[in-house]
Order: C-alpha cells, then sequence, then structure tokens
C-alpha cells in the first residue's frame, strides 16, 4: 500500500527491541506512579494525571501482551533497577 516496502526483522533483533520498548514503558509507567501523587498537591486537573498514568499503564501491558503472543523469554526486571542517570 502506498508504495512502502514491508520491512522484515529477524525475530531475535524484533524480540530485543520489544523488550527495550517494555522496559521504557515500564519505567515510564513507574515514574507516572509516583509523580502522580506529587502532581495532585499543585494546580494541575487530577483527571489529566490519572489519565496520564493510565496511559502508560496501557502501554506497558499492552508491550507485554504482544511479549507473551511472541513466547518470549528474557530478563523482564532489568527497568526495576534503572537509575534516573539512564535517560
Amino acid at each position: 500500500m502506498f508504495g512502502l516496502k514491508k520491512l522484515k526483522l529477524k525475530p531475535e533483533i524484533y524480540d530485543a527491541e520489544l523488550l527495550d520498548a517494555i522496559d521504557d514503558a515500564k519505567y515510564d509507567y513507574e515514574k507516572a506512579k509516583a509523580s502522580e501523587i506529587a502532581l495532585f498537591e499543585s494546580e494541575i486537573d487530577p483527571r489529566w494525571i490519572k489519565a496520564q498514568t493510565a496511559f502508560a499503564k496501557q502501554k506497558y501491558f499492552f508491550l507485554l501482551r504482544a511479549a507473551r503472543t511472541r513466547k518470549m523469554k528474557g530478563q523482564w526486571q532489568r527497568s526495576i533497577i534503572r537509575s534516573e542517570q539512564l535517560d
């Protein structure tokens, strides 16, 4: 469609990219949960804060379902030990 070639990635490259995306999404979700409490004390609309946290959560779980569908195995806890300096 539209003259675009379909890009095919090797399964191991795709899995590595998916694992990195899961790590990033997990980190974003954990950070959103932590900052949600602090932001409630500010002038920002609480519905917006909840929506952003829910979006981060859904993105993370979507990527986990994709990994489960691919029956991936790997180190799932890398994002938990990730520090702020890695950003």
